[in-house]
């Protein structure tokens, strides 16, 4: 037997779902339980839950998210509210045209729909939350009293063939500026766009040593002689690494020279970023930060304690920061913070609020979502590794920490004795317009599925 997995996800992506939005992707979940006969209900966050049972068995809970991460590529007409997602397969890959793909978490729940479709005897408690890549709304508030398993089983990871026992916390925290913005003193505007960095999800690729397009941009703009600051918005998303920003700024040197001067700084960033673009473009004049104050306002960009803290003795990344977005028209920096040791949030914690006392920013934790950590002998772990399909995989799995941030920690907060894991096939470039899915993964990943059903 094969699972319809593709097929789901390929329906799925004709369905708008991003954060926040996931209204008619509730709606398709709560259909698919009708026509099925399935027993489900839907809570007023938009949390569906569907229960299926053919099988004298223990149930079992198997977890995904329904909502995705919505990045485009520059220029792309799309609308995430109303178009459909342009799924291709190429190279043994999904892949999708100038957009994120939704794979995250779109695969899981593709997954979970293939199991309550088929004939596989089983006890099934499927729960798909709203909200996971923002506020994690959905899962800090569902209703855990109406699962009667002990065993959760989350199909949001990246890694084929690795079992996930472990994962961070995350904190959103904005940081506002107090700036004032007066007349400029100098006579040319411009406009410096710096683009094609890396990118990615602030957990996943935080260790790879991407950078972040707001710190080099704000190293950059030091760069020029009593420069005005009128603008600067780089990023996204708390837990997006940034790959692009801009500023808008004001000067007293001619196009040729911010020409040469920016040829110059790019050529130096491509040692580290091959892909990187700097672009500047004639502006009119606006209102700007004054010269000392565009200078303060660049150095508590430069100086912010951005990406990895602290490793574990695997070299795996524990704690780490993101500076996500940069927005100086609204006065506020949006950072994402992840740990999944309790004695170095709370050292991280301090080292951010001490930088905003330094740079006289208001500090305000937003949100915040707990991680988890599970025991190698929990007989979830031990069945696991027991219906593992090596002949699909050619090895063993692993048991991995990661250091993303899952829903699942609201469930154990709620279930202390709840047994958790994580397994998924490969997905690259989670949050970004790069995103894919092995095609061979999703179905290695299916068969181990259907054997610990």
């Amino acid at each position: 037997m094969k699972l319809n997995t593709i097929q789901f996800f390929k329906e799925i992506a004709k369905i708008p779902r991003e954060s926040g939005n996931e209204r008619q992707m509730t709606e398709y979940l709560c259909q698919f339980a009708r026509k099925r006969n399935l027993f489900y209900e839907c809570d007023q966050y938009g949390n569906v839950l569907i229960k299926k049972k053919t099988a004298d068995k223990e149930p079992v809970i198997l977890q995904a998210h329904t909502d995705m991460v919505c990045e485009k590529e520059e220029g792309k007409e799309f609308d995430f509210t109303k178009h459909a997602i342009e799924v291709v397969e190429e190279n043994g890959y999904l892949k999708a045209r100038g957009t994120t793909l939704g794979a995250d978490n779109g695969i899981g729940v593709a997954q979970i729909l293939a199991i309550l479709d088929s004939d596989i005897p089983c006890n099934i408690e499927a729960v798909f939350t709203v909200t996971e890549e923002t506020s994690m709304i959905g899962a800090m508030n569902f209703d855990t009293s109406k699962l009667k398993g002990n065993k959760l089983l989350n199909l949001d990871g990246f890694e084929e063939n690795v079992i996930l026992i472990e994962s961070a916390c995350f904190y959103d925290i904005i940081l506002k500026l107090k700036n004032q913005f007066n007349k400029a003193k100098n006579q040319k505007a411009y406009e410096i766009i710096l683009k094609g960095m890396e990118g990615g999800h602030s957990g996943f690729d935080i260790g790879k040593k991407r950078g972040n397009s707001n710190i080099e941009l704000a190293k950059l703009l030091e760069k020029i002689e009593n420069v005005e600051i009128s603008d600067f918005v780089g990023g996204t998303k708390f837990n997006v690494i940034p790959s692009q920003a801009k500023a808008q700024i004001m000067t007293n040197l001619t196009e040729e020279e911010m020409e040469k001067l920016c040829q110059i700084a790019k050529r130096e960033l491509q040692r580290n970023y091959p892909k990187i673009e700097v672009i500047v473009l004639p502006k009119n004049e606006e209102e700007v930060l004054s010269i000392e104050l565009s200078r303060k306002f660049l150095q508590t960009i430069i100086q912010f304690p951005d990406g990895v803290l602290y490793k574990n003795d695997n070299k795996e990344v524990t704690t780490s920061i993101n500076l996500g977005v940069v927005n100086l028209k609204e006065q506020e920096l949006k950072v994402g913070m992840r740990s999944s040791r309790a004695t170095e949030e709370q050292e991280c914690l301090s080292l951010l609020e001490e930088y905003s006392q330094k740079h006289q920013l208001d500090f305000t934790i937003i949100g915040s979502q707990p991680g988890f950590e599970s025991n190698p002998e929990d007989s979830l772990i031990q069945e696991l590794l027991k219906c593992h399909p090596i002949e699909e995989f050619h090895k063993l799995p692993k048991l991995k920490s990661v250091h993303i941030t899952v829903e699942v920690g609201f469930f154990k907060q709620k279930m202390p004795n709840l047994q958790i894991a994580i397994i998924s096939p490969n997905i690259q470039g989670a949050h970004t317009i790069k995103e894919c899915v092995e095609i061979a993964s999703i179905r290695r990943t299916d068969k181990w599925l259907m054997n610990f059903i």
